[in-house]
């Protein structure tokens, strides 16, 4: 295996040493295995030549982006009939504004940092924003998922444009083009002119998907906004969770607003923020741009066990967090892993708090917090609401540096759950849970029955309010048995018309729908890509 592949992306991009492939076999929340080779192809063609070595050889391929899952499903998981080699396409990194910069092609390993780089430009940003659950999230990898994410009037990320190849019923490789675009020759010259940008200019198609801004005012609705099973989010590349492997997505950006304004919504009155939230969707009004909940206890983990992340991106910015988040990995794989997070935790005690102490205060001394943003011709409307509701809110209007601080606050809170169990593994697990509530309920804090409350030890939900879409880290008591408690918490979710996963992807850690087992069936026939995926079959031909 190691010396056909090694022909095609040289020896030093092949990894079989369990040290060093440890980074891409083990997921970022969950998730861990054995691959009989790590390939690292450092173009398209490559990535070709790769794909197309296993195929014929009937190999198991695992196709990664940047690694950034929460339900391992893009790793190696269990027990599987043939050999798995993971590809990375971390090298693969690439953008290139179509039609005057209202699109763009991103290549297989390019991350939505470098998405909004090579747009800002043109006066456009991207669908979302540097990944609501991670940093570094990858473009393909959020399409391929129907990840969220936290500006309101977008959606999941959705196209139907995408540049492809599947594995075909008899073990062939074979790439489809459905860019929308005129590409000449055979296979290689397909993907070398492509990822050369030698391709004749674009014009604009008409944005894809469905009308998301419409569809999550609806709240009188019993069903959620957005969640991974949702049939209009399968086509092709969208949803299809490593069963096809992608060369390149297009994809619409949009408008970068001239002027943004961010407001701290605290309150310790959960029915307030659920009558803001009603008169935030009134269609009388233009949507916030983003609009992220967290809870007092999620406030406290951000800040004990995730201020390195919010001072990395303080300093170096979102950009720079893949190069970083990549260092870390090669550095744990020479120290070990729970060296690399002592360090990390270290440097964090150390380090400045990363909020003002006024906007401080108003984190700690409330059980809920909004952090609720409008841009241009939203600004007036939403200030309007938010100071209509009374003395039910304390509200305070943030600078653009506070704004900035609270958010890297948000955006740290998801590893901080990580860093966490991962300090003291022997005083119980993770259950790191996304739940999609109906658009018409009340309560957006999941209460837990007795039962199951009294197995966690400690927990922090967060995520995107007027979506209704809510991560959910639990921290479980020592001998709880994750799994057992994850599928107690979906039943009763789903009992009250909700849905998980919101935004993570199924994984290794839920089982998918039949409509989702047979999407996946029909892009993947032989079973040969990422088999075991939604809980599926692991063998040859989904035996």
């Amino acid at each position: 295996m190691r010396r056909g592949l090694s022909a095609i992306i040289g020896h030093r991009h092949v990894l079989q040493d369990y040290a060093r492939a440890r980074a891409y076999t083990t997921g970022y929340r969950h998730g861990s295995g054995r691959a009989a080779a790590v390939a690292l192809p450092g173009s398209l063609v490559e990535l070709w030549r790769v794909a197309r070595f296993c195929a014929q050889r009937g190999t198991i391929i695992i196709v990664q982006a940047a690694n950034t899952g929460l339900t391992g499903g893009s790793t190696p998981h269990g027990d599987y009939d043939r050999p798995v080699v993971v590809i990375s396409t971390q090298r693969l990194g690439g953008v290139f504004p179509i039609a005057d910069g209202s699109e763009a092609i991103c290549l297989a390993g390019s991350t939505l940092t470098q998405l909004e780089r090579a747009i800002a430009g043109h006066g456009r940003v991207s669908h979302s924003v540097i990944g609501s659950s991670c940093i570094g999230a990858s473009v393909v990898g959020g399409i391929c998922n129907n990840s969220g994410g936290a500006l309101v009037e977008r959606g999941p990320a959705f196209s139907d444009r995408a540049l492809f190849a599947r594995v075909g019923a008899d073990g062939s490789l074979q790439l489809i083009n459905e860019l929308g675009m005129d590409l000449d020759g055979d296979a290689e010259a397909i993907l070398s002119d492509l990822e050369a940008g030698a391709f004749a200019p674009v014009a604009r198609m008409d944005p894809p998907g469905h009308p998301y801004e419409h569809h999550v005012r609806q709240v009188r609705e019993p069903t959620p906004a957005r969640y991974n099973a949702d049939p209009r989010g399968l086509r092709d590349a969208s949803g299809s969770a490593g069963k096809v492997i992608v060369f390149a997505v297009r994809v619409p950006t949009f408008p970068a607003p001239a002027r943004e304004q961010t407001f701290l919504v605290a309150t310790d009155d959960a029915d307030a923020l659920a009558e803001l939230r009603l008169a935030l969707l009134d269609p009388a009004h233009p949507l916030p741009r983003q609009c992220e909940y967290m809870h007092r206890d999620a406030t406290a983990l951000a800040l004990s066990h995730g201020n390195d992340v919010a001072v990395m991106l303080r300093m170096f910015g979102a950009r720079a967090m893949p190069q970083i988040l990549r260092a870390q990995k090669r550095l744990a794989s020479v120290i070990g892993k729970r060296a690399t997070d002592r360090l990390a935790q270290g440097m964090g005690q150390i380090a400045p708090g990363p909020l003002p102490a006024n906007v401080l205060k108003l984190f700690c001394d409330h059980e809920h917090v909004l952090l609720l943003t409008a841009a241009d011709a939203a600004v007036e409307p939403v200030r309007r609401v938010v100071a209509a509701r009374g003395n039910d809110l304390v509200v305070r209007e943030l600078s653009a540096g506070e704004a900035a601080a609270a958010l890297r606050v948000r955006f740290a809170v998801a590893g901080a759950g990580v860093r966490y169990r991962d300090l003291a593994p022997e005083k119980g697990d993770l259950a790191a849970l996304d739940i999609a509530l109906p658009r018409n309920a009340r309560n957006f804090r999941l209460e837990l029955p007795h039962g199951l409350g009294r197995q966690v030890r400690l927990r922090a939900d967060y995520g995107h309010f007027l979506c209704h879409v809510f991560h959910c880290d639990f921290l479980l008591q020592p001998g709880v048995d994750r799994s057992a408690f994850e599928a107690e918490v979906k039943t009763l979710v789903e009992a009250g018309g909700g849905q998980m996963p919101a935004e993570h992807s199924f994984g290794h850690l839920y089982e998918a729908p039949d409509h989702v087992v047979e999407f996946y069936r029909r892009l993947d026939p032989t079973n040969s890509l990422n088999p075991g995926v939604g809980r599926t079959s692991r063998h040859r031909n989904w035996a």
